[in-house]
């Protein structure tokens, strides 16, 4: 969980722009705007005209979803376009549904597992992301291991209680993360936690908020998904469906970003509205430190 506060009046700093754009490039009709219920990092609506609902955001990489949208793996895309000030502008179908519970990860774990396996594998989005520099698992590890911290380094003075803690964890997964072996990126989500996925009341599932999608390791993935929502008793299986082998060398990766990831989700993105906690970041450290130690997730893998 990233620690964020939301500013509204930021939120709102393209309302009017937005409401232009609806009217010339979806209906001229008369429309009705307002934040979501939930939601964080990039500029959002929820905007209603003529009974209908849509889901618009700002500064959202379009291709992503045009792809993912090709083929029913995210909401319709409806319009697309720009602001005077360059930001990019996203018109989706408003799909009403929920975020999947434990219990609906394991119902739906086929179905979770194919709609991993399509997004890895389409050459409809891999067309779309940006070449990477090296196939290898090695080098996209290390480069996560970079981002992470040059993010880190901005915060660190705030959480002096942690931060050594924090540096001698990163250090041993740069360690971990140089022995990586092997080669072959996919079309990874990046952020594939529960708060990205959809599940309509007629069981269609939607992944949803693609910004980090890149060209990665599929460790990304299905270690964030494995690790938060499945028991070890049945990762074999869900392997299998996404297509990837339950060995070791695998393991290992999904061990090494999973810590990574469980990291950085908890230090602001660049260009959001994101803020840092610094008197509730060392409480939200249970996961990064329960990966390192290789244990499972603390909350277990039951509904509360």
């Amino acid at each position: 969980m990233r620690l964020t506060k939301i500013n509204v009046v930021d939120r709102y700093q393209h309302r009017r722009e937005v409401l232009a754009f609806l009217q010339k490039h979806v209906s001229p009709g008369r429309w009705q705007i307002a934040l979501p219920a939930a939601g964080r990092g990039h500029e959002t609506y929820l905007a209603q005209s003529g009974g209908e609902t849509y889901f618009v955001k700002l500064g959202a990489r379009v291709a992503n979803y045009e792809a993912l949208a090709s083929l029913n793996l995210t909401p319709e895309v409806v319009a697309t376009g720009w602001l005077e000030d360059g930001a990019s502008v996203l018109v989706q179908a408003y799909v009403a549904g929920r975020n999947p519970s434990w219990q609906d990860f394991r119902r739906y774990q086929e179905h979770i597992a194919l709609v991993v396996h399509k997004t890895h594998h389409s050459p409809a989005i891999l067309r779309v992301l940006a070449a990477a520099p090296s196939p290898d698992y090695k080098d996209a590890g290390m480069a996560a291991l970079t981002r992470l911290r040059h993010k880190w380094e901005a915060y660190r003075a705030q959480v002096t209680a942690v931060a050594d803690f924090i540096d001698a964890a990163l250090a041993q997964l740069q360690q971990d993360a140089q022995a990586m072996t092997g080669s072959g990126l996919v079309a990874s989500h990046n952020d594939i936690c529960n708060a990205n996925w959809l599940i309509t009341s007629d069981e269609k599932i939607f992944l949803v908020d693609l910004e980090a999608m890149s060209l990665d390791d599929p460790a990304h993935d299905m270690g964030s998904l494995l690790w938060w929502y499945y028991p070890p008793a049945l990762r074999p299986s869900f392997l299998a469906i996404a297509g990837y082998a339950c060995d070791d060398l695998f393991k290992e990766r999904m061990r090494i970003r999973m810590a990574l990831h469980c990291l950085d989700i908890l230090l602001p993105r660049a260009h959001s509205f994101d803020t840092f906690d610094a008197r509730a970041f060392p409480d939200w450290l249970t996961d990064f430190r329960a990966v390192i130690a290789g244990q499972e997730n603390p909350r277990g893998y039951d509904d509360k």
